[in-house]
Parts: structure tokens; sequence; C-alpha cells
């Protein structure tokens, strides 16, 4: 390798070793994870403060069971397709607890009683995992949290897509933004502690003004790289055509 400035070339083989050690360092288990003793790396906690925050801003439960109040008394009488009879199996089950008629035929079921309470139920059960209270799931349904609110994706989906094919658009649309906003959030955050951006604007303020410094100093550690070996951008001769 022919160095034809070493000046830069000593400065940006500082700036690259400097800035691998600090990549070295963050890819380490050296930060505190969701739990007690637990060690992740700064980019698995970087998400996890990132997740925390959005938590604090989607918190659509409250919403979602006042505008639910409107299909309380919805009368329904569907036909809905679900994934496969493992599924079929659990959707009968946490149907059947919400009062309303069940009977099912391969992986269909047909579904016959009132419309917000098997919305109601849903947002709950959502709303249990968002606050991480997967245990009160588990002492009703004798299965995991998650295992419950993927089954009642699959209904929401499922009736959404009924209740569409069915005429019923104002209430297909609910039971879809249901869907999004309750059991989908819901499964998503379990186990995500709620924080404010207040309360980590310190380290939210630190991690851009460190992202971007970061990204300068690898910037000027190619830069000064390439003027030590010589390299450099110019401009060519203007031709005339």
């Amino acid at each position: 390798m022919i160095v034809h400035d070493k000046k830069h070339m000593t400065w940006g083989v500082l700036m690259t070793i400097i800035y691998a050690g600090i990549l070295i360092f963050m890819f380490s288990n050296t930060f505190q994870g969701r739990v007690p003793g637990e060690k992740i790396n700064a980019f698995k906690a970087s998400d996890n403060l990132f997740n925390s925050i959005a938590k604090g801003s989607t918190n659509y439960f409250p919403t979602l069971l006042e505008e639910n109040k409107k299909f309380m008394d919805h009368s329904i009488n569907l036909t809905i397709n679900l994934s496969n009879d493992a599924v079929v199996e659990k959707g009968s089950e946490l149907l059947q607890r919400t009062g309303v008629s069940v009977q099912t035929v391969d992986t269909k079921i047909t579904v016959q009683g009132q419309l917000g309470h098997i919305l109601e139920a849903g947002i709950l059960d959502a709303q249990a995992m968002f606050k991480n209270q997967e245990q009160q799931l588990m002492n009703v349904y004798g299965l995991e949290g998650r295992k419950v609110t993927y089954v009642w994706w699959h209904i929401f989906n499922a009736l959404e897509k009924s209740l569409t094919k069915a005429g019923d658009f104002k209430a297909a649309k609910f039971v879809g933004r249901a869907n999004k906003r309750g059991v989908e959030v819901g499964y998503n955050f379990y186990g995500i502690s709620s924080q404010s951006a207040t309360d980590k604007a310190g380290i939210l303020t630190f991690s851009l003004v460190f992202y971007v410094l970061y990204t300068l100093w690898w910037g000027f550690s190619i830069f000064f790289l390439f003027e030590g070996l010589g390299l450099r951008m110019s401009s060519g001769a203007k031709k005339e055509v």
C-alpha cells in the first residue's frame, strides 16, 4: 500500500479503530434487558427503549371499548372461515364464552348472537396482554396469552371478511380497526413496559446525537483514509461540443 499523506492516513486509521471498538462494544451484551439479570446488546436495548415509548402512545383500548357499545345489540348470523382445525377448536371455545351460538363444520363456524359481546371479549383479552397480565388469560383459558390473542386475531379477521361480504360495512370497518388497534397491539406490546417520551428525553436526545456523530465519524474516517492514499475527487475538464 502506497501512502501519499501520512498525517491523514494516521487520522483515518485511528478513527477507524475507534469506530470499530465502539461497534464491538455495542454488539456485546453489556446492557440491562427487560428482566433482572438479562444482558443484551446496545441494538436490542435501543429497540426496547423505542418500543416502550411507542407503547405509551398506542393505548387505544378505552376508545375501542367505548365505540363497541353501539354494537352490543348488533345481531349477526354469519359463517366465518378460520385457518385450521387448531384455531377452529380454540376459536369455537372463545366464541362460546361470549354467549353466542356456535356451530362448527370443518374450518367454518356459524355464529349467531350479538357482535358487541364477541368484540368486547376479544378487546378485553388483548387489553390484558397490553397490560402484561397474561396470567389472567391463562386462568380463564388455560392457554398462553399470545396464543389466545392469536386466535382472536383470526376470529376478528374472519368476522371482518364475512361482514363485508354481507354488506355490513360499518360493522366490518370497526372490527378491522379493533383488530389492528386492539388485538394486534396487545399481542405486539406484551412484555414491554410503557414509558413516555418526556420521561426519557435525556436518553432519546443522546441516542439521536450519538447516531449523527457516529455516522459523521465513520464518514470522516473513510475520507481521511482516501486522502492518505492519495485518492481525491476532482472535477473533470470541461469539453466544448
